[in-house]
């Protein structure tokens, strides 16, 4: 009999008594025994029958002793968040952009799903239906939906390096356009820098358009981060809605100033506070305001309208039609590779044409330039 009440003894409180106890012996098909004995959960006769059937099935289809994997909503909310961003140090907007991304898209659909489960045609559902959402209401675009992507990635990663599951599924690629840019010429700039309404307003854009900084960084730039000695700028942080944070790379960066601007930053030097640019009362300013007084002078120069973003677009293409080697560029943009500033290849001096003169030259050395035919 393999249900039977026996003398059991607490391992607890050493306290002997009879409980309920089940004993499966069970014969695999290929020969092989498994012998389970166990304190039933329930102590009831009918209780420990139903125990004694659950454990037969559990053997029978191979899920015995193996761990139960957690669903999605589960691992996500109780685990994930909480943990993962900040344990990779992910800044205060990336953190914001993880949850979001979790609350809104992830788990509503994948909610009770376990984590094992979430591959092949279920994932593909899961990106039909946002790209259907999107046509339907004109809300996400490609780089929503791709940030979307590697959100859910980075949850099914650190499963995996959790020991939840045994292999990160594929997921589908999404493919992203080019973002559309836009950026000043020089003269374009000094019409812009000539339409300032005073020298702290032309500082403040004066700035953006020789250092590349991104809003957050000049935001939060200090008066400790110019190194007046060796002439350069160091950005070690940025703010993101009240928030400061390391920079996007994490990394500091220097940037060489400008005669021009060390000269209207020597000139702008006041006591309100330690950041360079702020309020009257010291205070940070914000994105909003730097578009303000960025418009305000656009409308006064007769400028069309860019945004805040595309200064540090101009002071790049600046640069490389100044004929400063994309590597610096990418140096001082902070760009993690050389596939972001290869954005502005086609701006350096001649696009080529000079190195492809060069090769006529050196052509034209060993004989009358004509390409001759390779050996046979």
């Amino acid at each position: 009999m393999s249900v039977r009440r026996r003398l059991y003894r607490d391992p607890e409180t050493g306290a002997v008594e009879k409980r309920w106890m089940v004993d499966v012996d069970f014969q695999h098909p290929d020969g092989r025994r498994t012998r389970i004995r166990k304190l039933s959960p329930v102590q009831t006769q009918r209780g420990s029958e139903q125990y004694e059937r659950e454990l037969r099935a559990s053997i029978l289809n191979g899920t015995y002793g193996k761990k139960e994997v957690a669903n999605f909503e589960e691992f996500v909310s109780k685990r994930w968040l909480p943990t993962y961003p900040k344990s990779v140090g992910n800044r205060p907007m990336s953190i914001r952009e993880k949850e979001i991304h979790c609350r809104v898209h992830l788990v509503p659909f994948f909610r009770r799903h376990r984590l094992d489960q979430i591959r092949g045609e279920l994932v593909a559902k899961f990106f039909a239906q946002l790209r259907a959402e999107t046509e339907e209401r004109d809300g996400l675009t490609e780089k929503s939906i791709k940030n979307i992507r590697a959100t859910l990635r980075r949850i099914l990663a650190s499963a995996k390096e959790w020991g939840e599951i045994p292999i990160i599924p594929d997921l589908p690629n999404v493919k992203v356009p080019d973002a559309e840019w836009d950026f000043y010429v020089r003269e374009e700039t000094d019409a812009l820098l000539a339409a300032c309404r005073n020298e702290e307003d032309r500082a403040l854009l004066l700035f953006a358009v020789r250092t590349g900084a991104r809003a957050g960084e000049q935001i939060a730039f200090e008066w400790g981060d110019i190194d007046w000695h060796n002439h350069m700028v160091v950005f070690r942080r940025s703010e993101t809605r009240g928030e400061v944070g390391p920079t996007k790379s994490k990394r500091d960066r220097k940037v060489p100033l400008t005669a021009a601007l060390e000269k209207a930053l020597r000139q702008l030097k006041h006591l309100r506070g330690q950041r360079v640019f702020c309020n009257m009362d010291g205070a940070a300013l914000t994105l909003d305001q730097l578009h303000e007084d960025l418009w305000a002078a656009q409308r006064r120069a007769g400028l069309r309208r860019i945004r805040w973003h595309d200064l540090r677009h101009s002071f790049a293409s600046q640069a490389a039609m100044a004929g400063v080697p994309l590597p610096r560029i990418q140096q001082w943009l902070g760009h993690s590779t050389i596939t972001m500033t290869m954005r502005y290849a086609h701006l350096s001096p001649g696009g080529g044409a000079d190195w492809m003169a060069e090769l006529d030259r050196t052509s034209a050395v060993h004989g009358n330039g004509t390409p001759t035919a390779p050996a046979a």
